[in-house]
């Protein structure tokens, strides 16, 4: 027979496919699943993205085994991830393992057990011969039976026991164990009724005890927890065994879902659609119908109904049978999103998120891979879900810089690849923001995308009173350098407390406060690893990096000089908490950042205390600005619109004016009047003055004149060009020979800017520069050119991962390096 070969990627930064040749015993391989490959000195777990009758190099090796029994990926997944990849500079591998369970590849071992104590006249020889090595031993890792059985064709062996219900497995990974979860059932028999007259000792059990009788005549044929079955009836485990002997019941091994519930909690009553409501639906529907791509950018005022415009018209896709993805910008949100979501498609809706296990994350997985789901919700991870007849996208809040992946490759922005998705899928995509990008708004004017203007909130409620509050003028409250709020805000916390109303108090900035400080020699505690102070933390006496994570004891004394005054500089969400309570005693706060939400439910667990109104006062980060719906609240305080200001990104502006807006839109969302209070050191700034009358269009005009001017999104793409090296002089050196292999190049196509210092020039204990490419829109609008000439000249740069030396391409990057 002729031989069968295939091109396999990794998830590495190789822009490459290998060719492997695959024994006949496996040639029923497909692209979409996973293989396990030699790769140089060792074993790899890849995926098949070809198959072809020659090699494309000669002398291939050969597939060792292939370890699933149907393709992961579909043929219009692995187009996506191919587009992903070639837009973003990623390797094909890496974006492609975006669309598979986050488990698999992190597995370090996987056990073996025996769901059945023979093997029968269904297995092979072989078959037989693997059952015989795992029954002498269960409970192995599946490395330690290839080591005793031998490597060929040993997964494909195991996987065919396990389809044929003869094991099972239970994997476990570095960070946590996610395996299929099974658990032991007691089935009652339905003839229980007739088989127990043939037991006169079981009948005199049942005298002594009746309630057994009753309980399984009451649950003929139904499987029962066997804890809970133990439990209920106050069997002995002897006693439920001689039962099965008798027939009466059997213990069974059956696999069990996890899923996550969510308790109810005030949601807002929608009687009737706005008539803003139902012009957006109605612009919606024809592309629906007509099952024709569209991408819709809804501009809504905050408590206009965006949601349940989201809500109706997902109802209209999943009655013409089709799926969707409801992409959200913070974890925070999901507890209310998943509720609203969930009224309408019941069960059948999956949550991703980074704070589920990795066997939830799995289970959900093979629920949407099954076809069993309708609808996802979830931030960026969740667009990749394997949900097949795909009908609607929403991106809500799409300006959030969420929805962008900075940390590894590839570097996408879900929010762009959601529209391209869409596309593939002839499906409709919703963009949602009371602030959106200018980028997406731009677009919209110039008719790339529809736009649907929402400008009035639910019931005609008035959007709330800004007022900015000057701290260069204004009376403060406090003591020494607790002195963080304004007389008029505290006064305004009180009055509303009084009426037994809720507050939302917002600071952009986690921790007690930015930095330690000896007010005798001046001395700041830096972190040695990047170049910015560590912060400090009341809860534990410590300093903390932001940044890489590096943590030691407080200073209760300068180490320069010796000296014991030390002072706190800035002011973090602990500080202002103390602060606050110093001022208002009896206020009921709680505290929501990062510290405070390290837990697996804990975003949910205080958005549930503060919406059950067990505290008057939620103080927070910028995960509290969005999306949240109090009805209690009726006054939102920004201690500092200051944060970000200052920051040397062109984005900051942006930012400012979209955190205040959607802060300021969490107040007063139902009949009461809602009030915001903003205090700045920057009064006049325009970002604070337009958030302050909610005048988007004035702000978009101004800020995209700035744009203009000095070349920057929506007016030009960018790529950023990172390069990270321990040694501050081969970090320079190497940015420079970047710089200057590209300036010749690309002269017609981009202007190569530096190279320069990161806005951080060091972390992580790397030293990071940067060059910058402005891409010409006339010579380059694509960027395809410009990216070419990056490969060709980088390429091989690109893939080289070293400990001490990386250099990382970001394109159209949301901040600057």
């Amino acid at each position: 027979m002729k031989d069968i070969f295939v091109e396999v990627v990794f998830n590495l930064p190789i822009n490459q496919t290998f060719s492997y040749r695959v024994p006949q015993e496996l040639s029923r391989v497909q692209p979409g699943m996973r293989v396990l490959v030699p790769f140089g000195n060792q074993f790899l777990t890849g995926v098949v993205v070809m198959k072809r009758d020659r090699p494309g190099f000669p002398n291939p090796k050969d597939v060792v085994d292939v370890l699933d029994e149907l393709p992961l990926i579909t043929e219009k997944m692995m187009q996506l991830t191919r587009w992903v990849s070639e837009y973003y500079l990623s390797s094909w591998g890496q974006a492609l393992f975006l669309a598979l369970p986050r488990g698999i590849e992190e597995a370090v071992k996987e056990k073996v057990f025996l769901l059945k104590d023979l093997p029968d006249d269904t297995l092979t020889q072989r078959q037989r011969e693997l059952f015989l090595v795992i029954a002498e031993n269960p409970g192995n890792t599946k490395a330690y039976y290839r080591k005793k059985f031998g490597y060929s064709s040993f997964y494909n062996l195991l996987n065919i026991l396990k389809k044929k219900g003869f094991v099972y497995f239970e994997q476990e990974y570095i960070e946590a164990q996610a395996r299929e979860l099974f658990r032991q059932f007691v089935h009652i028999n339905e003839d229980y009724p007739q088989l127990k007259e043939k037991f006169p000792d079981f009948l005199k059990y049942l005298k002594r005890r009746p309630e057994i009788d009753a309980y399984m005549s009451e649950r003929l044929g139904q499987d029962i927890l066997k804890s809970k079955f133990l439990e209920e009836t106050r069997m002995s485990p002897p006693t439920l065994a001689k039962m099965c002997r008798y027939g009466l019941c059997q213990q069974i091994t059956k696999k069990v879902e996890r899923r996550i519930h969510f308790e109810d909690v005030e949601e807002p009553k929608i009687v009737k659609l706005t008539d803003e409501q139902t012009a957006a639906i109605k612009a919606v529907e024809p592309n629906i119908e007509k099952e024709a791509f569209a991408t819709f950018l809804i501009h809504g005022v905050t408590g206009s109904g965006k949601t349940q415009v989201y809500i109706e018209v997902l109802k209209k896709v999943l009655a013409r049978g089709k799926t969707a993805i409801i992409l959200i910008p913070e974890i925070a949100l999901t507890p209310q999103t998943v509720r609203r979501f969930k009224k309408v498609v019941g069960d059948e809706i999956a949550i991703f998120h980074s704070k589920m296990s990795l066997g939830e994350r799995l289970d959900y997985w093979h629920a949407c891979y099954e076809g069993r789901i309708q609808c996802v919700v979830g931030p960026r991870s969740a667009l990749f879900a394997p949900l097949d007849n795909l009908g609607l996208i929403v991106v809500d809040e799409e300006h959030e810089h969420t929805y962008k992946q900075t940390e590894i490759n590839p570097h996408y922005n879900a929010r762009d690849v959601a529209i391209y998705w869409a596309r593939m899928n002839n499906a409709v995509v919703l963009l949602g923001s009371a602030t959106p990008s200018l980028e997406s708004y731009y677009n919209a004017l110039n008719k790339k995308y529809a736009l649907i203007e929402m400008k009035k909130r639910i019931d005609d409620v008035q959007m709330p009173a800004v007022e900015i509050i000057d701290m260069r003028r204004a009376k403060k409250v406090g003591q020494g350098e607790l002195r963080l709020f304004s007389q008029l805000l505290i006064d305004k916390i009180n009055e509303r407390l009084s009426k037994k109303e809720q507050v939302i108090l917002l600071q952009n900035r986690r921790g007690f406060s930015a930095f330690e400080q000896c007010s005798e020699c001046g001395f700041i505690p830096i972190c040695p690893n990047c170049d910015i102070s560590l912060t400090y933390h009341a809860h534990g006496e410590k300093l903390q990096c932001h940044l890489c994570g590096y943590t030691i004891p407080a200073y209760q004394f300068c180490p320069n000089c010796g000296g014991r005054q030390i002072v706190y500089k800035g002011t973090g969400t602990q500080r202002i908490e103390k602060a606050l309570l110093e001022v208002i005693p009896h206020a009921r706060v709680l505290r929501m950042d990062r510290d405070t939400t390290r837990g697996k439910r804990s975003h949910e667990t205080i958005l549930q205390a503060f919406a059950e109104g067990r505290a008057d006062i939620l103080l927070g980060t910028q995960m509290i600005a969005k999306g949240l719906d109090f009805g209690r609240v009726t006054l939102v305080g920004v201690i500092s619109a200051d944060v970000g200001l200052s920051i040397p990104d062109f984005r900051a502006p942006e930012r400012i004016f979209q955190l205040l807006t959607q802060v300021a839109g969490r107040a007063g969302r139902r009949q009461k009047v809602g009030e915001v209070m903003v205090q700045t050191y920057s009064y006049s700034h325009y970002a604070i003055q337009f958030a302050r009358t909610h005048d988007y269009a004035g702000f978009f005009k101004e800020e995209l004149n700035h744009r203009k001017n000095f070349r920057y999104p929506p007016f030009v793409r960018l790529i950023q060009i990172l390069v990270l090296h321990k040694d501050f002089m081969e970090t320079v050196n190497k940015t420079r020979e970047i710089a200057h292999k590209l300036k010749a190049p690309l002269a017609k196509y981009a202007q190569v800017l530096g190279p320069a210092p990161g806005i951080i020039q060091r972390m992580n204990n790397l030293h990071r520069w940067v060059v910058t490419l402005k891409l010409n829109p006339q010579t380059d609008p694509t960027g395809k050119i410009t990216k070419s000439i990056l490969l060709q000249k980088l390429g091989s740069a690109l893939e080289k991962k070293k400990k001490n030396q990386q250099i990382l391409v970001d394109v159209d990057p949301i901040t600057l390096n």
